[in-house]
């Protein structure tokens, strides 16, 4: 059953910065061989989509959002939130029968491991910097691009969709921490 209990019971704004929990969102952990051409064509027929192959590269279509995580690694995130008290998706089914069961890749539904913060504003980056030792400045940090780093001791993976948009997934254990945190440094930009 999926957990729809959070730690986090609030949204934040400050100084033209707000954060708030998107829950509960399905997502699949992908792994797989690019090089192998089952793999990728049957995923490409499940997805609708192509594999991200470039680093820290995504892919989006209507449902689904697809990021590079390594080269053998994918997360989907569902763009919806999820109405029903399970964690049986019918894209995970298919997924699995077609790739886990042919012995092409692994897939592992992790909606229950992490949660989602949706980080808006024209600061946000100025805020992540006060934890985190990634150059979010760097060109190669563009927007629709997605990078795995440490943010106040804690791993996160941070998919920036504009200059004032991101989604930053964090295990679920580390939430509140990693939200006090944010709503802390907040105040201080």
């Amino acid at each position: 059953m999926l957990n729809f209990i959070s730690p986090i019971v609030e949204s934040h704004s400050y100084n033209n910065f707000s954060m708030k929990e998107k829950t509960p969102i399905g997502k699949i952990n992908l792994r797989g061989n690019l090089e192998n051409k089952d793999f990728a064509s049957t995923v490409g027929k499940i997805l609708g989509i192509i594999l991200p192959k470039e680093p820290c590269s995504v892919s989006t279509k209507e449902k689904i959002t697809c990021m590079w995580l390594g080269p053998n690694e994918w997360l989907l995130v569902s763009n919806d939130t999820i109405t029903k008290n399970s964690n049986d998706y019918e894209l995970e089914k298919v997924l699995f029968n077609e790739i886990s069961k042919k012995n092409l890749g692994a897939v592992t539904n992790i909606s229950d491991q992490y949660t989602i913060f949706n980080l808006t504003g024209s600061n946000i980056f100025e805020i992540l910097s006060k934890g985190c030792p990634f150059d979010f400045n760097s060109d190669k940090f563009a927007n629709n691009k997605v990078i795995q780093t440490i943010l106040n001791h804690t791993d996160v993976t941070i998919h920036k969709k504009s200059e004032s948009d991101i989604d930053l997934y964090v295990r679920r254990s580390f939430s509140k921490h990693l939200w006090d945190w944010l709503k802390d440094s907040s105040n201080f930009v």
